[in-house]
C-alpha cells in the first residue's frame, strides 16, 4: 500500500512578522522608552495581527518555507521596512487600548525618584497626507515637524522625524515631540507648529497650528500617548496640474 504524502502551505511571513515585532518590542523596552506601558505576550500577539493583516502573504509549500523566511527580508528590503513601520504603528495602537492585562504606566523621573523640573508635555500629532486630485492616501511622502522653524526633536528613536507615508497606513503620519522644560509649573505658551511635506513629483505643502499649554511638575509623571492632536488634512498636486494652471 503506498501512502500519499500530504503536501502542507506555510505562510512565511508569519515567522518574520513575528520576529521584527518581537525585536522591535526588546528593542524599545531596553531604551525604556516611556510610551511603552506594556510589552506583554498578548500585546505582543496584538500588534503581530495588526501587521499580518496589511502584509501580502507568501505562501510556501512544506520544509521549502525554512529557506525561503531566511532570506526573504535580504532579498525584498521593501518587506522588511514596511513591517518595521507597521509594527510600530501597531505598537502605539495596542498600547493606548486600555486592556485589563496591561501594566501600569512607566513613570519618569530624575535619579532621586522624583521630576526635577517643571515640564511642557506634548500630545501625538496625527495627520494623513492626500492626493489632491484623486483624494487617495499619499505614500512616499516625506512629513517633517518643525516649530518656529526648527525641527523637532522626538520622544525617542522609534517616532521619526522626518518620517515618511506608505500605503499600508492610507497616508497617514505621526509625531511625538519629547517634553519642553519650563522655568516652573502653571506658565502657560503657546507653541506654533508647521507640518511641512514634499513628495516626487507634486508642489510642496505645508500647514502651520498652534497648541496652547501648561507646564507642570509632578512627581511621578506618565506620559499619556492617547492625548492627540488631529492636524487637518493636507492635500497635494501634482506638478503638471500646477503647471497647466
Amino acid at each position: 500500500m503506498t501512502v500519499k504524502k500530504t503536501l502542507s502551505v506555510h505562510n512565511i511571513i508569519e515567522e518574520v512578522v513575528t520576529n521584527h515585532v518581537n525585536k522591535l518590542y526588546d528593542d524599545v523596552k531596553n531604551q525604556n522608552s516611556p510610551w511603552l506601558t506594556c510589552d506583554c505576550e498578548n500585546c505582543r500577539m496584538d500588534t503581530i495581527c495588526y501587521v499580518l493583516n496589511r502584509v501580502p502573504p507568501r505562501y510556501v509549500i512544506g520544509s521549502r518555507g525554512m529557506n525561503h523566511n531566511s532570506d526573504l527580508t535580504s532579498r525584498d528590503t521593501q518587506i522588511s521596512i514596511d513591517i518595521d513601520k507597521l509594527a510600530i504603528e501597531g505598537m502605539r495602537l495596542v498600547n493606548t487600548a486600555k486592556r485589563p492585562y496591561h501594566k501600569n504606566g512607566i513613570k519618569r523621573a530624575g535619579a532621586d525618584g522624583e521630576t526635577s523640573v517643571a515640564e511642557f508635555t506634548f500630545p501625538t500629532f496625527l495627520g494623513n497626507i492626500i492626493d489632491g486630485t484623486t483624494f487617495e492616501p499619499l505614500s512616499g511622502a516625506t512629513v517633517t515637524l518643525t516649530l518656529d522653524g526648527e525641527t523637532v526633536e522626538m520622544i525617542d528613536s522609534t517616532w521619526q522625524n522626518p518620517t515618511t507615508t506608505y500605503a499600508a497606513t492610507k497616508g497617514s503620519y505621526s509625531f511625538w515631540m519629547a517634553p519642553q522644560e519650563a522655568v516652573s509649573d502653571g506658565m502657560n505658551k503657546k507653541f506654533n507648529f508647521t507640518v511641512e511635506v514634499t513628495c516626487d513629483g507634486y508642489v510642496p505643502a505645508k500647514c502651520t497650528f498652534t497648541v496652547p499649554l501648561t507646564s507642570e511638575k509632578i512627581d511621578t509623571l506618565d506620559l499619556d500617548s492617547t492625548y492627540s492632536v488631529k492636524v487637518k488634512d493636507i492635500f497635494m498636486f501634482k506638478k503638471e496640474n500646477e503647471e497647466e494652471k
